[in-house]
Protein backbone atom coordinates (compact mmCIF):
# COMPACT_ATOMS: atom_id res chain seq x y z
CA UNK A 1 0.00 0.00 0.00
CA UNK A 2 1.29 3.60 -0.93
CA UNK A 3 1.64 6.34 1.54
CA UNK A 4 -1.25 8.17 0.38
CA UNK A 5 -3.49 5.15 1.01
CA UNK A 6 -2.27 4.22 4.40
CA UNK A 7 -3.17 8.06 5.08
CA UNK A 8 -6.49 7.84 3.77
CA UNK A 9 -7.46 4.22 5.81
CA UNK A 10 -5.83 5.54 8.86
CA UNK A 11 -7.83 8.72 8.60
CA UNK A 12 -10.70 6.82 7.96
CA UNK A 13 -10.41 4.32 10.63
CA UNK A 14 -9.35 6.97 13.19
CA UNK A 15 -12.37 8.76 12.68
CA UNK A 16 -14.64 5.97 13.40
CA UNK A 17 -12.68 4.83 16.30
CA UNK A 18 -13.51 8.34 17.45
CA UNK A 19 -17.34 8.28 16.57
CA UNK A 20 -17.48 5.16 17.99
CA UNK A 21 -16.14 6.20 21.45
CA UNK A 22 -18.45 9.58 21.32
CA UNK A 23 -21.11 7.31 20.93
CA UNK A 24 -20.01 5.07 23.88
CA UNK A 25 -19.74 8.08 26.23
CA UNK A 26 -23.22 9.22 24.71
CA UNK A 27 -25.30 6.59 23.87
CA UNK A 28 -24.35 2.65 24.44
CA UNK A 29 -22.01 2.53 27.39
CA UNK A 30 -24.41 1.84 30.15
CA UNK A 31 -27.00 0.93 28.00
CA UNK A 32 -24.90 -2.15 26.96
CA UNK A 33 -23.41 -2.28 30.75
CA UNK A 34 -26.96 -3.51 31.68
CA UNK A 35 -27.31 -5.72 28.87
CA UNK A 36 -24.06 -7.87 29.80
CA UNK A 37 -25.20 -7.77 33.34
CA UNK A 38 -28.51 -8.82 32.32
CA UNK A 39 -27.08 -11.98 30.58
CA UNK A 40 -26.85 -10.88 27.11
CA UNK A 41 -24.78 -13.16 24.75
CA UNK A 42 -23.79 -15.64 27.71
CA UNK A 43 -23.91 -18.65 24.82
CA UNK A 44 -21.16 -16.46 23.65
CA UNK A 45 -18.66 -16.01 26.90
CA UNK A 46 -16.25 -19.01 26.82
CA UNK A 47 -15.49 -17.39 23.14
CA UNK A 48 -14.87 -13.99 24.44
CA UNK A 49 -12.91 -15.63 27.79
CA UNK A 50 -10.58 -17.41 24.87
CA UNK A 51 -10.19 -14.39 22.78
CA UNK A 52 -9.29 -12.23 25.41
CA UNK A 53 -6.58 -14.45 26.99
CA UNK A 54 -5.00 -15.17 23.95
CA UNK A 55 -5.26 -12.00 22.66
CA UNK A 56 -3.58 -10.55 25.25
CA UNK A 57 -0.31 -8.41 23.88
CA UNK A 58 2.32 -11.30 25.62
CA UNK A 59 0.57 -14.19 23.01
CA UNK A 60 0.59 -11.45 20.40
CA UNK A 61 4.29 -11.23 20.76
CA UNK A 62 5.28 -14.35 21.34
CA UNK A 63 3.53 -14.95 17.89
CA UNK A 64 5.35 -12.02 16.48
CA UNK A 65 8.34 -12.78 17.81
CA UNK A 66 8.27 -16.17 16.21
CA UNK A 67 7.72 -15.22 12.90
CA UNK A 68 9.81 -12.51 12.91
CA UNK A 69 12.58 -15.03 13.49
CA UNK A 70 11.41 -17.49 10.60
CA UNK A 71 11.64 -14.36 8.35
CA UNK A 72 15.10 -13.69 9.75
CA UNK A 73 15.85 -17.16 9.29
CA UNK A 74 15.16 -17.02 5.81
CA UNK A 75 16.00 -13.69 4.88
CA UNK A 76 12.82 -12.57 3.92
CA UNK A 77 13.49 -9.06 4.31
CA UNK A 78 10.15 -7.71 3.63
CA UNK A 79 8.12 -9.69 6.25
CA UNK A 80 11.55 -9.08 8.42
CA UNK A 81 10.37 -5.72 8.53
CA UNK A 82 6.45 -6.18 8.68
CA UNK A 83 6.46 -8.16 11.80
CA UNK A 84 9.29 -5.82 13.00
CA UNK A 85 7.08 -3.09 12.96
CA UNK A 86 3.88 -4.96 14.33
CA UNK A 87 5.67 -5.76 17.65
CA UNK A 88 7.05 -2.24 18.05
CA UNK A 89 3.37 -0.86 17.30
CA UNK A 90 1.67 -3.64 19.88
CA UNK A 91 4.61 -2.18 22.39
CA UNK A 92 3.68 1.58 21.73
CA UNK A 93 0.04 1.27 21.70
CA UNK A 94 0.21 -0.72 24.96
CA UNK A 95 2.36 2.06 26.71
CA UNK A 96 0.17 4.95 25.42
CA UNK A 97 -2.62 2.75 26.59
CA UNK A 98 -1.25 2.25 30.00
CA UNK A 99 0.02 5.51 30.30
CA UNK A 100 -3.53 6.94 29.48
CA UNK A 101 -5.42 5.15 31.99
CA UNK A 102 -2.71 6.11 35.54
CA UNK A 103 -4.61 9.69 33.97
CA UNK A 104 -8.07 8.81 33.52
CA UNK A 105 -8.99 6.15 36.78
CA UNK A 106 -11.86 5.13 34.73
CA UNK A 107 -13.87 2.40 37.01
CA UNK A 108 -14.06 -0.86 34.82
CA UNK A 109 -18.15 -1.54 34.08
CA UNK A 110 -18.09 -5.50 36.31
CA UNK A 111 -16.98 -3.29 39.51
CA UNK A 112 -20.06 -3.49 41.71
CA UNK A 113 -18.94 -1.46 45.23
CA UNK A 114 -17.60 1.33 43.78
CA UNK A 115 -19.38 4.53 41.83
CA UNK A 116 -18.93 4.42 38.44
CA UNK A 117 -17.36 7.09 36.93
CA UNK A 118 -14.11 9.00 36.58
CA UNK A 119 -11.57 9.40 39.42
CA UNK A 120 -8.35 10.57 37.79
CA UNK A 121 -4.45 9.10 39.24
CA UNK A 122 -5.79 10.26 42.94
CA UNK A 123 -8.95 10.32 45.15
CA UNK A 124 -9.26 10.99 48.60
CA UNK A 125 -5.73 11.11 49.23
CA UNK A 126 -4.99 7.50 47.29
CA UNK A 127 -3.34 6.86 44.13
CA UNK A 128 -6.62 4.95 42.68
CA UNK A 129 -5.62 4.37 39.03
CA UNK A 130 -2.50 1.66 40.01
CA UNK A 131 -5.46 -0.51 40.99
CA UNK A 132 -7.27 -3.18 38.29
CA UNK A 133 -10.43 -2.10 38.93
CA UNK A 134 -9.64 2.07 37.97
CA UNK A 135 -8.17 0.96 34.64
CA UNK A 136 -11.16 1.12 32.40
CA UNK A 137 -9.99 3.51 29.64
CA UNK A 138 -8.71 2.86 27.29
CA UNK A 139 -8.98 -1.00 26.47
CA UNK A 140 -5.07 -1.71 26.54
CA UNK A 141 -5.97 -5.03 24.59
CA UNK A 142 -7.66 -2.96 21.71
CA UNK A 143 -4.77 -0.97 21.68
CA UNK A 144 -1.87 -3.69 21.21
CA UNK A 145 -4.59 -5.71 18.84
CA UNK A 146 -4.96 -2.88 16.60
CA UNK A 147 -1.29 -1.61 16.83
CA UNK A 148 -0.33 -5.23 16.50
CA UNK A 149 -2.01 -5.92 13.10
CA UNK A 150 -2.44 -2.43 11.63
CA UNK A 151 0.84 -2.70 10.48
CA UNK A 152 -0.05 -5.91 8.52
CA UNK A 153 -2.80 -4.18 7.27
CA UNK A 154 -1.32 -1.33 5.42
CA UNK A 155 1.52 -3.78 4.02
CA UNK A 156 -0.78 -6.81 2.83
CA UNK A 157 -4.30 -5.71 2.73
CA UNK A 158 -5.96 -9.45 2.96
CA UNK A 159 -4.31 -11.16 5.18
CA UNK A 160 -4.46 -7.67 7.38
CA UNK A 161 -8.09 -7.26 7.48
CA UNK A 162 -8.11 -10.60 9.16
CA UNK A 163 -6.13 -9.66 11.04
CA UNK A 164 -7.96 -6.41 12.01
CA UNK A 165 -11.36 -8.67 12.04
CA UNK A 166 -9.16 -10.79 14.88
CA UNK A 167 -8.17 -7.15 16.73
CA UNK A 168 -12.28 -6.20 16.80
CA UNK A 169 -12.73 -9.64 18.35
CA UNK A 170 -10.87 -9.27 20.85
CA UNK A 171 -11.93 -6.03 21.78
CA UNK A 172 -15.21 -7.32 21.44
CA UNK A 173 -14.24 -10.01 24.01
CA UNK A 174 -13.74 -7.16 26.36
CA UNK A 175 -17.21 -5.82 26.28
CA UNK A 176 -18.58 -9.01 26.42
CA UNK A 177 -16.77 -9.93 29.45
CA UNK A 178 -17.66 -6.23 31.26
CA UNK A 179 -13.80 -5.69 31.24
CA UNK A 180 -14.76 -2.22 28.99
CA UNK A 181 -17.09 0.11 27.75
CA UNK A 182 -17.60 0.42 24.25
CA UNK A 183 -15.89 4.25 24.54
CA UNK A 184 -13.03 2.34 26.24
CA UNK A 185 -12.04 -0.53 23.35
CA UNK A 186 -12.73 2.42 20.51
CA UNK A 187 -10.30 4.94 22.31
CA UNK A 188 -7.66 1.85 22.33
CA UNK A 189 -8.29 1.00 18.73
CA UNK A 190 -7.25 4.96 17.80
CA UNK A 191 -4.73 4.56 19.83
CA UNK A 192 -3.50 1.31 17.80
CA UNK A 193 -4.09 2.62 14.39
CA UNK A 194 -2.24 5.66 15.28
CA UNK A 195 0.32 3.82 16.24
CA UNK A 196 0.55 1.46 13.67
CA UNK A 197 0.47 4.04 10.86
CA UNK A 198 3.76 5.95 12.77
CA UNK A 199 5.89 2.63 13.28
CA UNK A 200 4.52 1.22 9.70
CA UNK A 201 5.63 4.61 8.31
CA UNK A 202 9.07 4.41 9.92
CA UNK A 203 9.88 0.52 9.87
CA UNK A 204 8.40 -0.80 6.44
CA UNK A 205 8.38 2.86 4.35
CA UNK A 206 11.14 4.72 5.32
CA UNK A 207 13.45 2.23 6.26
CA UNK A 208 13.72 2.18 10.24
CA UNK A 209 16.40 0.33 11.56
CA UNK A 210 18.03 -0.78 8.38
CA UNK A 211 21.34 -1.65 10.84
CA UNK A 212 19.70 -4.67 11.93
CA UNK A 213 17.04 -5.30 9.06
CA UNK A 214 18.72 -4.26 5.87
CA UNK A 215 17.64 -1.54 3.03
CA UNK A 216 14.17 -1.56 2.36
Amino acid sequence: MNERAAILWTAGLAVVAVLLTALGFALWDQPVLEAIRAGACQSWVEMARFLSRYGDFPFLLAAGAIALGISLRLRAKAWSRIFTAMILAGILAGLASNATKLATGRVRPRVEHTEHGWYGPKHEDRWVSVRHDFQSFPSSHAACAFGFFFPLFLSRRVVGTAGLLAAAAIAWSRVQLNAHHISDIAAGALLGVVAGWLVWRWIVVRGGLGRWLGPV
